[in-house]
């Protein structure tokens, strides 16, 4: 049997393979910007150096969140709440736009602006480990992130914590202040002679609480898992 080849133009063949190269690239770009934000976004990094100099803050007070939704970057430096609009692509491009910001007198404000004046001034990002870095137009380091790992709150799950000095509790009524742990994501907090149910969120040593009924929030600081110090300095103790 003989077989009969045929010469094909080469120009045909790429013709037809371009198509499905360009489709394949196309999936393969927004796999990749999809990992980019699976990496960084939606994540609280605690800022821990500015234009080259340590920043001693805390994960709730110094911080930087890539909000996925209306991509919208909210971060803090100690005071007011800043919010800016941003964009970030697959290749490590990274900016910011000018943003709003709430309008509180705050002491060492020149943090404040000269770390908005980085967010205006960030080309790109690096991300190493469990840290973010973003650079400027001349490859400047202008700010450096800490991943904060997030709480899930099971080791609380059932507990009581009463106020330091006070060693029983009312559940109703009378007695001494207390906190209780229901889920992961509820809890019944007794301040005075009112029992309110509280939704609870857990990031790194932060606990934030926020009452069903009103925008009441509160914070609590994890000093380990019988400790808690609330925002106003009071420390509670594990009761069970």
């Amino acid at each position: 049997m003989k077989y009969k080849y045929i010469s094909l133009n080469p120009w045909l063949f790429i013709i037809c393979l371009s198509p499905l190269l360009l489709m394949c690239s196309e999936i393969a770009a927004q796999q990749s910007k999809v990992d980019v934000e699976k990496a960084i976004v939606n994540k609280r990094w605690k800022l821990i150096a500015l234009n080259g100099k340590q920043i001693q803050g805390t994960s709730y007070a110094h911080y930087l969140i890539l909000h996925s939704k209306g991509a919208i970057a909210e971060s803090k430096m100690g005071c007011n709440q800043l919010r800016n609009p941003y964009s970030l692509n697959n290749k490590g491009n990274l900016h910011f736009g000018n943003g709003t910001s709430t309008m509180m007198a705050c002491p060492n404000q020149e943090i404040e602006e000269a770390y908005c004046q980085a967010l205006l001034h960030t080309k790109r990002f690096i991300l190493r480990k469990q840290q973010l870095f973003l650079i400027g137009v001349d490859k400047k380091i202008l700010a450096s992130f800490q991943l904060v790992p997030k709480e899930d709150g099971r080791t609380f799950v059932g507990k009581t914590f009463v106020q330091e000095a006070t060693q029983s509790y009312d559940p109703i009524l009378g007695g001494a202040p207390f906190l209780r742990f229901e889920s992961r994501d509820k809890a019944s907090l007794k301040l005075g002679d009112i029992v309110e149910r509280m939704e609870v969120q857990y990031e790194d040593n932060l606990i934030t609480m926020r009452s069903e009924f009103h925008s009441q929030l509160m914070l609590f600081k994890i000093v380990n898992n019988e400790v808690l110090i609330d925002d106003n300095g009071i420390t509670w103790i594990l009761k069970n």
